[in-house]
């Protein structure tokens, strides 16, 4: 499973990705993180903020090499 990394913004609510090395029509998984400045924030608020990310995307990725 190839996976990339790319910074980007959301604007008027849509998010657009441009030169992503893959092939068209390739289904992906999106996984969008809020941009924070950690370094600045205490170990609770940091731990308070990763906390509530919903879903287990390790959970997702064991799943899916599985199902191969």
């Amino acid at each position: 499973m190839g996976q990339f990394t790319v910074e980007t913004s959301i604007k008027n609510g849509e998010l657009t990705l441009h030169k992503i090395p893959f092939k068209n029509n390739t289904k992906v998984k999106v996984v969008l993180i809020p941009k924070a400045e950690l370094r600045k924030m205490s170990f609770a608020k940091v731990r308070k903020l990763t906390k509530c990310i919903k879903g287990s995307l390790s959970d997702d990725i064991i799943a899916e090499r599985l199902a191969r």
